[in-house]
């Protein structure tokens, strides 16, 4: 008799959550060992998705958000099922009406695009018997002293190789988590200069602020010969917000700092030496190195400097700009493993693409001298060499909205001698 009054109980208790809030989805049973996820809201407005937010967080919950498509929904991530029923109870007295309950992912999926020759898709190099290696990742931390590693929400994290890489062996071996949970996005393969892949990850949606964030990389990835590498890979740090100002109407740079968010050696500047704006008073540049483009900046493990612009609202299909790159490893070592790059990144809910811009080697000795820059050269020799402002235009752009961009510059296999990177006059269609 006890039992079955119990039974009555919990299945009461199940039909009053029915009455007051609908459940798409299941609610679990509260012996489950799973996590789930609880959609509470997907909006299309952005002032009704925060709206839902600030309720939840008013609660005393810690609601996340998902980007889908142009929708942006508003979810708990995490909940063990024997929380499920309090929790239900606190989303209906915020006034919510509605849920979805799924079960949290295990694993990550990845969309793997490439451009270039950086993978291979057969292991073919069979005289190559040097182990794989990543010669420098974005974000990189050097300095063991610091405290707190932070790095972008939704910035994309880049990994340079020794060689090739073996596609098939790609998705198993690396993981992406918040809080040791796996999350979703876009691995695009890039061939640098030397042939060799950049791994460009960028998450599918936002990642929650102030989270812990980890990328490992484990030993089984392969190159194009089969080889393994000798050790794993691991990068932690804890996601800081990102831009949040709609950036479309400061494609000049004229405008402030609205859209623009710096990390590491980066600034809106004027004239300064050889490197004057390619059209009105101002551009923006970053450097790897110290107080090179601003006044107090240094580069992320002393390599490694971003732009990010957006929001970007307005759908786009192509994207143009004019850049000038700035190295001092010119021309003393081009055709060096020392290849400071420039590239771009566009991502947004359908996805991402990057591209690399230009690099040491890509230009080699078609540069011309670079004079009368503050700090510059900063290293090496007494010469620094540049492009001068060059036009770089990419087509066929389909990321959704909102969409962001991110120029990152960065040294490749040391931390020393800088570049610079600056743009300007941006155009979107």
């Amino acid at each position: 008799m006890k039992k079955l009054l119990i039974a009555i109980m919990i299945f009461s208790s199940t039909v009053c959550f029915a009455q007051a809030i609908k459940v798409v989805g299941r609610i679990p049973p509260v012996n489950s060992t799973k996590l789930y996820n609880i959609q509470v809201g997907s909006y299309k407005v952005a002032a009704n998705a925060e709206n839902a937010f600030n309720k939840l967080r008013s609660s005393g919950l810690n609601p996340v958000y998902e980007n889908y498509s142009e929708y942006r929904r508003v979810a708990l991530s995490g909940i063990s099922a024997k929380n499920i029923p309090h929790i239900l109870n606190i989303i209906r007295n915020a006034g919510f009406k509605e849920v979805w309950i799924k079960e949290e992912k295990v694993s990550s999926v990845f969309t793997i695009k490439t451009i270039g020759q950086g993978a291979v898709r057969e292991i073919n190099d069979f005289d190559d018997k040097e182990p794989l290696a990543i010669v420098q990742t974005i974000p990189s931390f050097n300095d063991s002293s610091a405290n707190e590693k932070t790095y972008q929400s939704n910035a994309p994290v880049v990994l340079f190789f020794n060689d090739k890489i073996y596609l098939d062996s790609i998705a198993k071996n690396i993981d992406v988590t918040v809080d040791n949970k796996p999350i979703d996005g876009t691995i695009n393969i890039n061939e640098g200069a030397n042939g060799y892949a950049v791994l460009t990850f960028t998450p599918k949606n936002s990642l929650p602020i102030g989270k812990n964030i980890s990328v490992v990389v484990r030993k089984g990835i392969q190159d194009d010969g089969g080889n393994q590498m000798l050790n794993e890979l691991n990068i932690s740090y804890i996601a800081e917000k990102g831009p949040d100002e709609n950036f479309v109407n400061n494609l000049g740079f004229e405008s402030g700092g609205n859209g623009i968010v710096f990390t590491g050696d980066g600034a809106i500047c004027t004239a300064k030496g050889d490197l004057k704006p390619f059209e009105g008073n101002h551009y923006v540049a970053i450097s790897t190195g110290s107080r090179i483009v601003s006044d107090n900046g240094e580069a992320i493990g002393s390599s490694t400097s971003q732009i990010q612009l957006g929001p970007i609202q307005q759908p786009f299909s192509s994207l143009g700009f004019n850049y000038d790159f700035i190295s001092a490893e010119f021309n003393d070592y081009v055709g060096s493993r020392y290849d400071d790059n420039a590239m771009v990144t566009i991502y947004g809910p359908k996805g991402s693409y990057s591209e690399i811009i230009t690099s040491v080697n890509k230009i080699r000795n078609n540069n011309i001298r670079f004079s009368d820059f503050p700090r510059m050269p900063d290293g090496g020799d007494t010469y620094a060499g540049h492009t001068g402002w060059q036009r770089y235009n990419i087509e066929k752009i389909d990321v959704g909205v909102p969409a962001y961009i991110i120029f990152t510059v960065t040294d490749v296999s040391d931390n020393i001698i800088s570049s610079i990177l600056a743009v300007d006059a941006l155009e979107l269609k």
